[in-house]
């Protein structure tokens, strides 16, 4: 059964969506807040000035840059200036729990936009967008990313080997298809770049080139994965 939030019932779906998303921008605002007070502290630990920070950091004076940093929660006075691998390894925690808690809002995020009414695309202005193979092969170096981000998890719920014989195959397909892609661009780049070549030179400033390497031109063919593939990503 879907969990449905007691907040949200009944509400149109634009609502819940949104609702959803702005609770996912709280729990990115805290996490980049932590991180941006251990970084300060790391600064006035190692010996700057609060002048000296300010005047790197959004040009800020020495009173503004203490100011933010006690908005921001900070309440160290710096009586003690602790160095050393402490205070670096705090620094570093506070960095790998940006990037942890950034993949997991990203993972939230991808999923909750998938569906999204805000979120739709014309379909045919998105077939038109992926006559291009710059366009194609971005879609497919996004899908690879988060394939493999999913593995992470993957990886770490599969308990039998039947499990693990799917993560692997599905990495296996996911890696090849967008190796198709790749050599798909790659040709279609260098079919491009031959034409342009054959082209005389009063032409080769032509509007019509340059619709041909944006997908818009009437030269412009679907290959595999063109226009008529459906993509993954959020439409």
């Amino acid at each position: 059964m879907k969990y449905v939030d007691p907040a949200t019932a009944g509400e149109p779906p634009a609502i819940v969506q949104s609702i959803a998303a702005l609770r996912m921008m709280a729990m990115a605002h805290e996490t980049v807040n932590h991180a941006e007070l251990t970084l300060i502290e790391s600064v006035i630990d190692n010996g700057w000035t609060w002048e000296r920070l300010g005047s790197v950091y959004s040009d800020r004076s020495k009173q503004a840059m203490q100011q933010h940093y006690k908005r921001r929660g900070g309440e160290r006075n710096w009586r003690e200036r602790p160095t050393g691998p402490g205070s670096q390894a705090a620094v570093r925690e506070a960095m790998e729990q940006v990037i942890l808690n950034f993949r997991a809002i990203d993972e939230a995020l991808t999923y909750t936009m998938s569906d999204a009414v805000w979120n739709e695309r014309d379909p045919e202005q998105e077939a038109e967008r992926r006559r291009s193979p710059i366009a194609r092969l971005t879609d497919s170096a996004e899908e690879l990313i988060q394939l493999v981000t999913n593995r992470v998890h993957a990886e770490g719920d599969a308990k039998t080997v039947e499990d693990k014989h799917t993560v692997i195959d599905k990495m296996i397909a996911g890696i090849g298809q967008h190796r198709e892609t790749l050599d798909e661009t790659l040709a279609e780049l260098q079919r491009l770049r031959a034409e342009l070549d054959g082209l005389p030179a009063d032409h080769r400033g032509d509007p019509g080139g340059r619709g041909r390497w944006h997908g818009t031109g009437s030269g412009s063919s679907p290959t595999a994965g063109g226009p008529g593939r459906p993509s993954s990503r959020p439409r």
